[in-house]
Formats: C-alpha cells, sequence, structure tokens
C-alpha cells in the first residue's frame, strides 16, 4: 500500500477504484488532484448503498475535501460502471411521517443486560434495564480507577446472560494472559463459584482451572480479541464479522485513524467512526480513557479526551471514576462514577464498591448484596 502523506490527505482529492473479483468489491483510492500523493485506500462493495454510505462518512472523516453527500454521489457513479447498477432515483425529503419513525425505532431500542443494575438502569434511562443498541459509552479515569475491570465486568456479564450474544474487545496495553487472569477473578465472582483473586489466577490454582473451564464452556469462544495495533477499520470488521453487540476500545489513546494529521484530529476521528460503527453495526460501543492527574470532577468532557470536543458530540454516556484512596478492612474501595454526560436518561452519579482483588464491582448503596456476590464483603485469602 502506498504511504499517505499529511499534505496529500489535507488537499482535494480525486477518487479512482480498480475492481476486486466479479462481485461489487472495488478497491478505492483518494488521490491528491494537485500532488498525486495517496490520501487514503479501501475496499469496498460497491453494489451496496449501505456500503457506500458507510465509506462517504469514512472518506469525509479522513481528507474532508468533498462533502458527504459529494462523496455518495461519486460512489454511485463508479458503482454504475462497475456493477451496471440503475441509478437511484433522488431521494425524497424527509416529512414528519419520516421522524414518527423515528421516535418509534428509538421507543423499540434493544437493551443488552450486563447484570451490574445500577449501570445497567443508569444507561438506560426510560428503557428496560440494560445498554441500548447504537450507544457510545465512555469510561474515564485515572489509572487504578477500574476502567478496565468495569468494562470486563459488564461485557462477561452480558455474555454469560445471553447465549446467543457476541462481543469484541480491543486490545491495548493488556497481554492476552493478563486479560485471561481478570476474566477468571471476574468470572468467578459472575458464575457464583468459589472466589478466585487474581493472584489465585496468576498461580493457576485448582479453583482458577475450574473457573477457566467454565468460562470457556459459557462464553469464551464468543469473546473476540483485535490484538494491537488498533484500528477504527480493525475493530469494525472484528464487529461485522462476528456479529457482536458489544465492543470494548481499551484505550481511546491507542485506537489510530488512517489519514489524521495530527493527534487532536484522530482523536475526533476515532470517535466519530466508532459513533458511526455503533449505529450502523448496531452494537454498544464502550470506550475507555485515561486521564491526567489534573482532572477532577468540574472538569469539562472535552479536557478529559485528548482536548477535543467531539466526545461531547458522539458519546451518549460519559462517566468519570473518582476512587477512595484507601480501601476498608475488606480490601473495598468506593469509586464514584461521575455522569458527565447522558444523553437520553438522567444525568446522576453511580456509587461502587470495587474489590480490586476480584476485579469487581458491587453497587455501594444497596441494601443487602446481591446472592451472587454474597461472599465478597467477608474477609479472604489474598495471597
Amino acid at each position: 500500500m502506498a504511504r499517505r502523506t499529511p499534505s496529500a490527505a489535507r488537499e482535494a482529492c480525486a477518487i479512482e477504484w480498480q475492481p476486486v473479483g466479479n462481485g461489487g468489491r472495488a478497491t478505492l483510492i483518494a488521490t491528491g488532484t494537485d500532488t498525486g500523493a495517496i490520501a487514503d485506500i479501501d475496499t469496498v462493495d460497491l453494489s451496496r448503498a449501505d456500503d457506500r454510505a458507510a465509506y462517504a462518512r469514512r472518506a469525509f472523516d479522513r481528507f474532508g475535501t468533498m462533502s458527504i453527500e459529494q462523496l455518495e454521489r461519486e460512489l454511485l457513479r463508479i458503482a454504475v460502471e462497475r456493477c451496471a447498477l440503475a441509478p437511484e432515483p433522488p431521494a425524497a425529503p424527509p416529512t414528519l411521517t419520516d421522524a414518527l419513525g423515528e421516535w418509534r425505532a428509538h421507543e423499540a431500542v434493544p437493551t443488552i443486560c450486563t447484570g451490574l443494575q445500577p449501570l445497567d438502569q443508569l444507561a438506560a434511562g426510560e428503557l428496560p434495564g440494560g445498554l441500548p443498541i447504537g450507544q457510545l459509552v465512555m469510561l474515564l479515569g485515572r489509572p487504578g480507577t477500574g476502567k478496565s475491570a468495569l468494562a470486563l465486568q459488564a461485557t462477561l456479564g452480558a455474555l454469560l446472560g445471553d447465549p446467543e450474544l457476541r462481543a469484541v474487545w480491543g486490545r491495548g496495553e493488556m497481554s492476552g494472559e493478563a486479560l485471561a487472569r481478570r476474566s477468571i477473578a471476574v468470572g468467578s465472582a459472575l458464575l457464583g463459584m468459589s472466589p478466585v483473586p487474581m493472584r489465585a489466577a496468576g498461580r493457576r490454582s485448582r479453583e482458577a482451572q475450574a473457573v477457566a473451564k467454565e468460562l470457556q464452556r459459557q462464553a469464551a469462544d464468543r469473546l473476540v480479541l483485535v490484538p494491537p495495533a488498533l484500528t477504527v477499520d480493525r475493530i469494525d470488521g472484528a464487529v461485522a464479522a462476528s456479529g457482536a453487540r458489544i465492543a470494548v476500545i481499551d484505550y481511546l489513546q491507542l485506537c489510530r485513524h488512517h489519514g489524521a494529521v495530527d493527534s487532536r484530529h484522530e482523536a475526533e476521528a476515532v470517535l466519530s467512526g466508532l459513533r458511526t460503527m455503533s449505529l450502523e453495526r448496531g452494537c454498544v460501543t464502550i470506550l475507555i480513557s485515561s486521564v491526567s492527574k489534573a482532572v477532577d470532577s468540574s472538569s469539562r468532557i472535552g479536557s478529559l479526551t485528548r482536548n477535543t470536543g467531539q466526545a461531547d458530540f458522539d458519546a451518549d454516556l460519559v462517566l468519570l471514576g473518582d476512587a477512595d484512596e484507601q480501601a476498608d478492612e475488606h480490601g473495598l474501595r468506593t469509586v464514584r462514577w461521575r455522569c458527565a454526560k447522558h444523553r437520553h436518561g438522567e444525568a446522576r452519579d453511580l456509587r461502587l464498591l470495587f474489590d480490586g482483588a476480584l476485579q469487581v464491582f458491587t453497587d455501594a448503596d444497596a441494601a443487602a448484596p446481591d446472592p451472587a456476590f454474597a461472599d465478597f464483603s467477608l474477609p479472604r485469602e489474598r495471597r
């Protein structure tokens, strides 16, 4: 693949195409009209209107010299040449009927239950409890807040609760072995088995082996891992291929977008691309992001995500974790998740108890613990 250059990404581009096989697929090459440098290369099924529309949005994010409507018209012209498609009639202008249809569809948005009741109730707003399909959820916080742990608990809880569900986990810095250890610790709690702290999982104890076997039987093959380097296209491809309804990106800072000219533009393109993926693929996207020590509960959303306001536009739910510095006598810490934004519900905070040994959250305000977590508040061996 030819190297993309920042200067080409900023200039006007012409789209050329090369056929791929005998179907509607073609390689689209965006070339700078002044320099001749390649700004973007992608492969698209031109026979599909949805794929053409998705490419137009991605191309607009990457080099942005034509409007999305202009890009779609150009792709349709190429599709007629490539696939002998009949030109599509112009779309009728939307009416109130269309708006009412969108309202009804939103009212019927399905949700994914994670099993962590406070999170499910907050995320759903007025919908049935769970993470609503098509939404972008951001978990922000300093290192050690439990961002990845909360995302993993939500993902495994959803997979164990629905035997048909599939998920994708974009791995940044965490190794596969480290993710397995965390999954065993969390799984021991969610499965109601003997608690397996992280250290016991690292020692491959007998209890850890039993949890690993049960996770393998119930859910492991339905969680697809995307190793580094993380890009929006790779994550989107994994979601499309697996039919995943949950996608986790760990972290925002490690996710890349081809054609970005600087870090801020890249962060904006990543957020926009993941938002589009969530809506087009019908999945919940959980985006994890680390923040600096200077961030506090009064910080604006833009300062939490590489100084870009894109999160304020694209994210549906933004939670900023603030953990107590000291654990209690049982090794539990209170983590307050400040709701910095909630597009579809009341922006209220969550108070959860975090068990660092088991990497599991429970409701700090519950009158009585869930039976599945009955042993969590008891002293235990943490070797």
